[in-house]
């Protein structure tokens, strides 16, 4: 695939940016999501910078989550609570703030599919904590 160039490449590359900043605070704050955010880096980063991606997927506290979700190993029951608890946080202020019930119903479907999605995953064994 053809990198992308000009003032869109720019804005990929600061999204991108923006989206690993998320996601590495989601690392440490139960209510904000890292694999949307990592996923969304991901994009940002193939189409404009195979450095920042291999540097993403290298990297070692964001690569092991971002690697375990694309090769579908799957996730630890923690990262799978942590998910589901923000997900359903995050739409249930949406489905509070949005007054028509068209889009009420989109939501909560969305938030069904997501959760099936996540919960058809393998779990995997939190990894041992390193002793120094």
């Amino acid at each position: 695939m053809q990198p992308i160039q000009g003032p869109m490449r720019y804005l990929l590359l600061a999204l991108g940016w923006l989206a690993v900043v998320c996601g590495t605070i989601g690392l440490f704050l139960p209510l904000i999501p890292t694999v949307p955010f990592l996923l969304l880096a991901t994009f940002c980063f193939s189409r404009t910078s195979e450095r920042c991606q291999q540097w993403l997927f290298n990297n070692r506290l964001l690569g092991p989550v971002l690697r375990n979700y694309l090769e579908r190993r799957g996730l630890t029951k923690r990262q799978l609570l942590t998910t589901l608890v923000s997900l359903w946080l995050s739409i249930s202020i949406g489905i509070y703030l949005v007054p028509l019930l068209p889009v009420k119903l989109l939501l909560v479907a969305i938030a069904c599919g997501v959760s099936i999605h996540l919960c058809r995953m393998k779990r995997l064994e939190p990894e041992p904590a390193v002793k120094s």
